[in-house]
């Protein structure tokens, strides 16, 4: 994990703040270039200056909220009822000199390829090998495991014990519902992916079977099972500090989400990101915030929309990423 800088991003005026900052610091988590791109941004027309929300398509909506003088988030609201559908978008997956890989492109390309109203990036990758770069962390395709994540072993801290830990990940069940849970492919059965209680399980065998259609690893967990947890320590993703992120979340009952929330934040720490997402749902949908976590940050962190004027981009930073969550229209009718 080496730090860097961004460059500033353009100020917006008092009206269309968001998610606008004059310099942001990142930490490069497993995967995140180091390099400074030229971040550009644009935005959809807003329908209100003090509450902006844009309707992309029948039950996604897009709000640019201020968290701060210069810090913001950008979301992407998915009523999950609406017939909206939400995609874990990779392709060309294939080995290169040993490492499993994916074609990489920009969000902004993503939302194009597969016709879509939102996209962020998505989990973290490593080496780049021409126009494909390395996945790592689980990634499922049509239920089958395209990426294996065994659990990983941590030799301990004066603070953090040694032993297995697991990451989280984002799931999505054939029937499109989402789950946030903490994942790991079986050591035993590669094509088996396990769910597990905690992020530090004793043993691999702990898991109950996670069949989930999609899925792509990354992490840390902010809020489980309803409350807020941040798992950034035992999930060995230490990133502190008021950093751009990525992230999902949604509420509902257990096992019932009802609205998804896909998003990414200028700045924030892991635990003010949980807080605000923990507020955001009651006061948004008059629901508790059930499950969140985070995706691949840093200089990773990008959003791109299209609404009636065309494709705009509230954080496009240049880097271009394996995978990607996607927003499509449902069906008309």
């Amino acid at each position: 994990m080496e730090p860097f800088s961004n460059p500033p991003l353009r100020r917006l005026s008092r009206r269309r703040r968001g998610f606008a900052v004059l310099s942001l610091a990142a930490v490069c988590l497993a995967g995140c270039q180091t390099s400074k791109p030229d971040v550009k941004t644009t935005r959809p027309e807003e329908t209100s200056a003090e509450h902006p929300r844009v309707n992309l398509t029948r039950g996604v909506t897009y709000a640019a909220l201020p968290t701060g003088p210069t810090e913001g988030v950008d979301l992407l609201d998915v009523d999950l009822s609406s017939g909206a559908r939400v995609v874990v978008a990779a392709e060309g997956i294939r080995r290169v000199d040993g490492d499993i890989v994916g074609a990489s492109i920009l969000p902004s390309e993503w939302l194009e390829r597969r016709k879509a109203v939102g996209a962020v990036n998505g989990g973290y990758f490593g080496r780049e090998h021409k126009d494909v770069k390395e996945i790592i962390g689980l990634l499922v395709q049509n239920g089958r495991v395209r990426h294996t994540a065994p659990p990983l072993t941590g030799h301990g801290s004066a603070t953090l014990a040694a032993g297995q830990y697991v990451r989280s990940a984002f799931g999505l069940f054939s029937d499109g519902t989402p789950s946030i849970v903490w994942a790991a492919t079986d050591p035993a059965n590669p094509q088996s992916v396990l769910q597990y209680d905690t992020p530090t399980p004793r043993r691999a065998g702990d898991g109950v079977p996670w069949r989930i259609d999609s899925a792509v690893g990354c992490g840390p967990m902010l809020i489980h099972g309803g409350q807020i947890v941040v798992t950034d320590r035992k999930e060995r993703l230490s990133n502190e500090g008021a950093r751009p992120r990525t992230f999902l979340a949604y509420d509902g009952a257990p096992g019932h989400p009802q609205h998804l929330l896909i998003g990414i934040a200028s700045a924030l720490t892991f635990t003010d990101l949980a807080q605000f997402l923990a507020d955001y749902f009651p006061k948004t949908h008059g629901a508790r915030a059930q499950a969140a976590m985070c995706l691949d940050g840093g200089s990773s962190t990008q959003m791109s929309v299209r609404d009636a004027s065309g494709v705009q981009s509230p954080r496009d930073t240049g880097v271009t990423v394996p995978t990607s969550i996607v927003v499509t229209a449902g069906n008309p009718g």
